[in-house]
């Protein structure tokens, strides 16, 4: 029987670092396990799998190509006789063939170099789809960390409505405030408490978003460790490394592989040359004619009924939309990182200014609070200044959270998290 050492050796040796302990998990713990969970990274992978299947396809058709074969023939009347040879009733050839082709007006090998750029561009493919999962996985792991921090946030300040409250219910029962102060404090609460349902949706939306794109479990704990990054480099940096996006590269390697098939498709205009060799185990007349032959067989061709004419002009028309591919590819990734800049360099503006905002209202507030015990204001400035901080502090923490998206995202638009996909 099994120990139960043994058994929690196993355990703790294949259940994963951060799932013992309930410890919270990383952006990177995410990606990995989205990474798994992909149905898309999965079908990009089964495409590269393909093209190297058609490239060791297009070797194929350059190496030799041995066959056997076996042929029986029966004549309608046996027996017969032309001259001195005699017509057996039943004649069998056994034989192996081999052909090497040697010319094929270079088709076969513009073939090999149209597989091999299709590989690279599959597999640039398969990098580039691992980026856009990683923006996803950013946007759902910051969204659900924002949704829970706007949720202790708000739970933050009904515990300060809940005080007000109760000191307005104390004043109230000494003749210093009215119930109209307290009713009004008591709207303001019963909005928030409304707000704070809407946030639980929020969040539950989120959970089923990571876990989707995760496989993981809706209330594992995340780790809210980062901050927004303020040594972002300029957007000439960011610019200047956009040709080497996979998205980018595999652009090129497909131009560069349908350049390839319109040499295919031109070469068939060219002779195709073929030695061919033959091996009789068993033939009609062996003595005769010898056991083996050897051919060279030369196909030139004359006229295809415009077939090669057509291949050609579709060869053209997909190299043409694969130069058009590329040009748009290499446009929309420059709009795309320099939209992601600007939306992080707004973010970090409005971070700052809402920190400034925040510490301001707060000792408004704070002030507010102690004019209101000398009767220097009335409850409604209290209620407003109260309204302001806590408004400034959600939008603050909604601003923090969405500069780690719009950061991570940038740093996905020029594949700086393509090392996280190959540990």
């Amino acid at each position: 029987m099994i120990s139960i050492f043994k058994i929690t050796l196993i355990l703790f040796l294949f259940t994963p670092a951060f799932a013992c302990a309930g410890q919270p998990i990383t952006l990177r713990d995410c990606f990995k396990a989205a990474l798994k969970q992909s149905e898309v990274m999965a079908n990009q992978q089964e495409l590269v799998v393909q093209a190297e299947a058609n490239y060791h396809k297009a070797w194929g058709t350059i190496l030799p190509s041995i066959n056997g074969s076996y042929s029986y023939f029966h004549p309608d009347e046996p027996g017969l006789t032309s001259g001195n040879t005699s017509n057996s009733t039943a004649q069998q050839t056994t034989a192996i063939t081999a052909d090497q082709p040697l010319f094929r007006g270079f088709r076969d090998f513009a073939a090999v170099n149209s597989a091999k750029d299709s590989i690279k561009a599959q597999q640039q493919a398969r990098q580039w789809a691992g980026m856009q999962l990683y923006r996803d996985v950013a946007q759902a792991f910051y969204t659900r960390l924002a949704a829970q921090k706007d949720l202790q946030v708000i739970d933050s300040e009904l515990d300060q409505y809940q005080k007000r409250i109760k000191e307005l219910e104390d004043r109230l029962a000494i003749g210093r405030s009215r119930i109209t102060e307290v009713l009004t404090d008591q709207a303001a609460q019963a909005i928030l408490k409304a707000q704070r349902q809407q946030v639980l949706g929020q969040i539950e939306v989120s959970k089923e978003v990571l876990a989707f794109l995760t496989g993981l479990d809706q209330d594992i704990p995340l780790d809210d460790t980062d901050a927004p990054s303020s040594d972002v480099t300029s957007l000439d940096s960011y610019q200047s490394q956009i040709p080497s996006r996979p998205d980018i590269i595999a652009a090129q390697k497909n131009v560069q592989a349908f350049q390839a098939n319109l040499s295919v498709a031109k070469g068939a205009y060219l002779p195709s040359i073929d030695l061919i060799s033959n091996y009789y185990f068993q033939r009609p007349d062996r003595h005769a004619n010898g056991d083996w032959d050897v051919e060279i067989a030369v196909t030139m061709p004359i006229f295809t009924g415009g077939i090669i004419s057509s291949n050609i002009k579709i060869a053209q028309s997909q190299y043409a939309q694969a130069k058009l591919q590329l040009s748009q590819v290499t446009r929309m990734a420059l709009e795309d990182v320099r939209s992601l800049y600007h939306n992080l360099q707004s973010d970090l503006d409005q971070l700052s200014a809402f920190q400034e905002a925040f510490d301001i209202s707060k000792k408004n507030y704070d002030a507010n609070v102690k004019d209101y015990e000398y009767n220097l204001v009335t409850n409604l400035d209290v209620l407003q200044a109260l309204t302001s901080y806590q408004d400034t502090q959600r939008s603050l923490e909604k601003i923090r959270y969405q500069a780690m998206i719009d950061y991570n995202q940038l740093e996905a638009s020029v594949a700086h998290r393509l090392s996280w996909m190959e540990d």
